[in-house]
């Protein structure tokens, strides 16, 4: 209760600051009903299992849903802090207002130069999603971040941002283990960071090193690896096809890794047009985690009515996976279907979903004739306001 009463204060406090000074308040509120069905068809025994919640499967948590409030103040001399606060588990005092991230930065030698402080997150550097948002300064504790945006270079070229950030150990894990962290240790920490922006294409890219003290090596002598993250936009074929866009992200641990099993990789490569009547989009995807390979194709069709006022369309999604596969017999891993009609009113908007999810989920001893399959169902009646 105690956290939850001072989030509220500092709230309050910001509310009155922003009277006087340039300070922006965003965010949004999401939730919904949530009714769910699950059911292992493969097994002798009737294992469906069903429940009705609060709940929004529109990315706002796993919990009753999502409150997110994001601050950000430039006091007009080169100085200014962002924060965003998420709340999703709203019957618990003990998962009280998270700060997602809450920074303080400064601006320098006509902006080529920008130093930020505190729990760092909104990352200049990240994947930026859909599907993956991986930033990798984000974590539990505090850190340090560079950038540098040349000036010399000209606009016509496009524009440059370069940088590092100093922090601690990313993985909660880690700061268990049996010895004292050096200089060396946080060094090797660090984030490297560079994007670079032009008419044609955008690029971003961070790569984080990894020290010794970390889990695996505490448990077994073997490290898992630096991470990297990285995202490419496509920026010449609008100038030709107006509402078209293609993008990549992706995400990988493992790399210099002593054990292949360390790895973890995702790639999605997104193809979307979006004129005012429809919007027809394309997902593709790749995962690689523990000898397990998935490739994923999403297509997607919504239809706009009444000036955008109604969206009805569906979405589908084919999972294929190889190697060390969950089901050596099954034909795919998985397969989901889900339509929607969505009201978007000013600000705001609500949705029905029906979701129908069909997975191989593995085989198991008393499996008797039949494949061991999951279904999952959900219909979710969600509600949103962005402000």
């Amino acid at each position: 209760m105690k956290k939850i009463v001072i989030a509220l204060l500092i709230v309050v406090w910001c509310a009155g600051f922003a009277v006087t000074q340039e300070i922006k308040f965003s965010g949004e509120a999401k939730t919904g009903i949530l009714w769910t069905e699950y059911q292992d068809m493969g097994k002798p025994v009737n294992t469906q299992k069903s429940g009705v919640g609060l709940g929004s499967k529109d990315d706002a948590g796993s919990q009753q849903g999502r409150f997110r409030l994001n601050l950000d103040y430039d006091n007009g001399n080169h100085a200014g802090f962002r924060a965003r606060i998420n709340w999703e588990n709203w019957t618990s005092d003990t998962n009280a207002p998270d700060w997602g991230y809450a920074f303080g930065y400064g601006n320098y030698f006509d902006d080529q130069l920008t130093i930020s402080l505190g729990k760092l997150g909104a990352s200049p550097w990240g994947t930026g999603g859909p599907e993956l948002w991986k930033e990798l300064e984000v974590g539990r504790f505090g850190g340090m971040r560079v950038e540098y945006k040349p000036g010399f270079f000209s606009e016509d070229y496009g524009k440059i941002n370069l940088g590092f950030v100093l922090n601690w150990l990313d993985d909660p894990d880690e700061a268990s283990i049996n010895r004292n962290a050096t200089m060396t240790d946080i060094l090797q920490e660090s984030v490297l960071g560079f994007s670079y922006t032009h008419d044609l294409f955008h690029f971003r890219f961070a790569y984080r090193l990894d020290s010794d003290m970390d889990s695996k090596q505490r448990m077994d002598g073997k490290k898992e690896g630096d991470k990297v993250v990285y995202r490419v936009e496509e920026r010449v074929i609008k100038n030709y096809l107006p509402d078209f866009q293609v993008w990549a992200l992706g995400y990988l641990v493992g790399v210099g890794a002593e054990e292949a099993q360390f790895y973890d990789f995702q790639n999605w490569l997104f193809l979307q047009y979006a004129p005012d009547l429809f919007t027809a989009q394309l997902r593709l995807g790749y995962k690689y985690v523990e000898n397990r390979q998935i490739s994923l194709v999403k297509p997607s069709l919504y239809f706009n009515f009444f000036q955008k006022m109604l969206t009805v369309g569906c979405s589908f999604e084919y999972a294929q996976d190889y190697g060390n596969r969950v089901y050596e017999p099954a034909p795919y891993h998985y397969l989901e279907l889900e339509p929607k009609v969505q009201i978007n009113l000013t600000g705001s908007y609500i949705a029905f979903v029906y979701n129908w999810h069909y997975e191989y989920i593995g085989d198991y001893p008393e499996r008797k004739s039949a494949d061991p399959i999951r279904q999952i169902q959900f219909m979710n009646l969600r509600f949103c306001i962005y402000f």
